[in-house]
């Protein structure tokens, strides 16, 4: 991506890093970091009014004033997917999912009416008829698909959800894993629930074997040579390029409506052997989750991904492996730009909204051999 002008900082805990990044359409300044207390997981969660709590269970902080201050408190919604439903009403949806005696399966849920003062523990039912159990990196198994992180409240009044895992009859493994691990590439989906979060289902498919790929442009020799048959236009659907296909997918609402929906396509993990390629993806909804466009590369790289929209209108994505990295669109997603390295991490990193221009990442560090969690501002000005 191109850039116009790049600076540089040294900060002891992240190495040599960009402290500032000018496009043609933005330009972004990365200001001070703060350390978040007695914390060691990066999970954060921002709530309505602008509070923001980051860390799991007993370690839990809490902070008032946009990140500047934190204080010790309850265990906040530590997990992935989670949403403000308004009204003190807020969930926190878990990971994995069980199949029942029916063919349904259970998950697990922890609501709250009173902006998190109490919950409680609730079994709710997804229904995804043709899902079978999913293997992970590990090698452990869950009976069916995984939410992660993706979680909105449509215009209808809906909730949508990210989901990774297979279908029967999927047969793709996994590139670079050992294959007695049985490790599939995962298809990426979303699905519904009318009454928030109690049941889901009506699953549909965004991203498993195709992408969007360079076609041969008109009047090229391949053109003529029938390379092309059907017709020559720059862009058209081909075989992804994935190492685990699709999944840890975040969802964003588009200033002009449009459903984004941006995942992982491999590990990359280091000294793993063969580094294969992981873009970034993004694919696009125009009607509410009912399709989808097929899956573009956005980034060359990218594990769990975290989406964030400004008041200004920027659309900001943080994705990690290998390093910590912010992208940015001024265009409800079409492009993205200004890739920018704020720090070595492979952990992922959780967005908070601070300003109309300004945001928050929050990430998982080594200080003196120590994990601990610090919080990285950051302003970006449409030009």
């Amino acid at each position: 991506l191109a850039r116009m002008l790049v600076l540089t900082l040294f900060i002891p805990w992240l190495g040599i890093v960009d402290a500032g990044i000018e496009t043609s359409a933005i330009t972004v300044e990365q200001g001070a970091s703060v350390l978040v207390p007695g914390v060691e997981s990066s999970m954060a969660f921002q709530f309505d009014d602008g509070t923001i709590v980051v860390g799991k269970g007993e370690e839990s902080h809490w902070s008032k004033d946009s990140g500047q201050t934190w204080q010790p408190g309850p265990a906040g919604p530590s997990q992935k997917v989670a949403i403000d439903l308004g009204d003190g009403e807020i969930i926190a949806v878990g990971r994995n999912t069980k199949r029942r005696e029916d063919g349904l399966f259970s998950g697990s849920l922890k609501r709250s009416l009173d902006n998190w003062a109490t919950t409680e523990s609730e079994v709710p039912i997804i229904d995804i008829p043709e899902a079978t159990s999913t293997v992970l990196g590990g090698g452990g198994i869950v009976d069916g698909f995984l939410f992660h992180h993706g979680i909105r409240l449509l215009r209808d009044g809906r909730l949508i959800a990210t989901m990774y895992g297979n279908y029967r009859g999927d047969t793709l493994l996994c590139d670079g894993y050992p294959p007695e691990l049985g490790q599939l590439k995962y298809r990426t989906i979303v699905v519904f629930s009318s009454d928030h979060g109690r049941t889901w289902g009506n699953p549909v498919m965004v991203a498993y074997d195709r992408m969007l790929v360079r076609g041969v442009p008109s009047g090229h020799p391949l053109a003529e040579l029938g390379y092309e048959t059907e017709d020559t236009r720059p862009l058209r659907v081909g075989p992804a390029i994935t190492q685990e296909g699709f999944r840890e997918a975040d969802l964003i609402e588009a200033p002009n409506g449009d459903l984004l929906c941006v995942m992982r396509s491999g590990g990359r993990n280091p000294g793993a052997g063969t580094l294969f390629p992981t873009p970034l993806y993004c694919s696009r909804s125009k009607d509410l989750g009912t399709t989808w466009s097929p899956p573009a590369q956005i980034a060359d790289r990218g594990v769990g991904p975290d989406l964030l929209l400004l008041d200004n209108g920027v659309i900001v994505c943080t994705y990690n492996r290998p390093g910590s990295w912010l992208i940015f669109s001024v265009d409800h997603g079409a492009s993205w730009e200004g890739a920018f390295h704020y720090g070595p991490s492979d952990a992922y990193g959780y967005l908070a909204r601070v300003g109309p221009d300004r945001f928050v990442v929050f990430n998982e560090v080594k200080e003196d051999g120590q994990k601990v969690v610090r919080g990285t501002f950051s302003t970006v000005r449409r030009n």
